[in-house]
């Protein structure tokens, strides 16, 4: 990614960087529609039902955020594609529309008893989906705004936002955790 690059800091580059290393399951420097998308509904270990509804939202946001016009609709991503794809379809209304939404899908998808409340438990296992590093109690707690020891829906979209757009929240740094 190119020193001058004005769309993300450092601490974003580095939060990006995580991430795509955890998604890039065979460190081969690239990341496939199956490490996304297969891989990722198979580490949900939700019921077959909740596994199907995995793999929609995680296919659609591969064909957002991987591959796309942008990325020549590639199946196999290279860390600086990737940033470039993301500096280009970032930033709209729209975006974040969309962004709420796909929140809002996956609330649902990880709430097992259908309770409209999150457990610890149920939050792992959107964690899990992620091979997430992070301490699954403290980014809980950060998330869980009015400490009932549940996550409501506002307070998973509003997690889910923070680490999408806001490069300020420093409460985002938690989310998905740092393997360094």
């Amino acid at each position: 990614v190119a020193e001058d690059n004005k769309d993300f800091t450092p601490y974003w580059l580095k939060k990006f960087k995580t991430f795509f290393d955890i998604c890039d399951v065979n460190k081969d420097g690239n990341v496939t529609k199956e490490e996304y998308i297969d891989l990722s509904t198979e580490r949900a270990a939700l019921p077959s039902w909740r596994v199907k509804a995995v793999n929609g939202l995680m296919t659609m946001a591969y064909k957002t955020w991987w591959s796309n016009e942008y990325t020549d609709f590639k199946t196999s991503i290279a860390f600086e594609d990737w940033v470039q794809s993301i500096e280009k379809v970032s930033g709209s209304t729209s975006d974040i529309h969309a962004v709420f939404e796909w929140a809002m899908d996956f609330f649902h998808i990880v709430d097992l008893d259908c309770s409209e409340d999150l457990t610890l438990s149920e939050y792992s296992k959107f964690l899990d989906i992620y091979r997430s590093t992070a301490n699954k109690r403290a980014v809980f707690h950060v998330i869980d705004r009015d400490g009932d020891n549940v996550i409501d829906a506002k307070e998973f979209t509003y997690g889910v936002y923070h680490f999408s757009f806001d490069q300020a929240a420093n409460s985002a740094a938690y989310i998905f955790g740092s393997r360094d």
